[in-house]
């Protein structure tokens, strides 16, 4: 199956601003609808760590990888409730 695209946000005037006043690094961006948070990193920094992870035989670009994810940190979450 040949890897997906990813697309590009851009984004706006006001989150370039508040990105900028940030102190938590990586900044965390949280999704509105399902407060799913997510680390913003610098893309020489996603491919600094993507080669690192290479020779182990894990890449950071499977979707199965992110469900996995997922599933781990809802189960984890679940443990301390």
């Amino acid at each position: 199956m040949p890897a997906k695209e990813a697309t590009m946000i851009e984004l706006t005037e006001e989150q370039r601003r508040a990105l900028d006043l940030q102190t938590e690094q990586p900044p965390i961006i949280v999704d509105p609808r399902n407060r799913q948070e997510y680390l913003l990193i610098r893309r020489e920094v996603y491919e600094k760590v993507r080669g690192i992870l290479k020779p182990f035989g894990r890449g950071w670009d499977s979707p199965e990888d992110d469900d996995l994810i997922r599933e781990t940190k809802s189960c984890n979450s679940s443990k301390l409730a």
